[in-house]
């Protein structure tokens, strides 16, 4: 199957975005202004923020723990910070995430039915789903479902893992912020290179 450079773009900004040491810029920065829209279909001002907090009170809304991710990242990059360093902080400033893994994901109900459910509750808050939901074997006995949310110059990835390890994931970026990027900067990102 031929994939797109939007495909490319979007499996490339989930991998960064579970690459990252943090989960974002600081709530105060937004995303850059300049990708800031007041076009028909997008909420004037839906940044970071308002995606993060849609994305925590729909996991939330279906049973799903906190995901415990890690503070964000500084809006800055410290001094002695590589350019890879700087392309990572610059993505995470246009991010949004959750992810549970593990008995935690299970807890007081079947995950899938809970990534179901999440799914269900960011369309109520005005997320729609702009591909169909996806299921894959993985191994003999693993499945993967994956499906892609769109809000306000957003897409947001679902996907819920099932296997040996129930794992749980939503990860937004801001479309007009990743595709920003050039193509040698996300070699960049993502290589093992330092």
């Amino acid at each position: 199957m031929r994939r797109t450079w939007r495909a490319t773009v979007c499996g490339a900004a989930t991998a960064l975005a579970l690459s990252m040491t943090g989960c974002g810029a600081e709530e105060e920065a937004g995303p850059p202004a300049s990708t800031a829209s007041s076009a028909p279909g997008k909420e004037k001002g839906f940044g970071r923020a308002a995606a993060q907090a849609d994305i925590d009170a729909a996991t939330s809304a279906a049973g799903l723990p906190a995901s415990g991710r890690p503070e964000p990242l500084p809006s800055s990059t410290p001094a002695g910070a590589t350019e890879k360093d700087r392309l990572k902080a610059r993505a995470a400033a246009c991010s949004a995430h959750w992810m549970g893994a593990g008995p935690e994901v299970g807890e007081g109900g079947d995950p899938r039915a809970k990534f179901d459910a999440t799914v269900a509750a960011l369309g109520e808050r005005g997320w729609r789903v702009t591909t169909k939901q996806r299921e894959d074997k993985l191994g003999k006995e693993g499945t993967m479902v994956s499906l892609t949310l769109k809000k306000s110059g957003w897409s947001l990835m679902g996907r819920h893992t099932a296997g040996a390890l129930d794992m749980v994931s939503f990860q937004a970026t801001e479309d007009a912020c990743m595709n920003g990027f050039t193509e040698a900067e996300w070699k960049l990102m993502l290589s093992a290179d330092r």
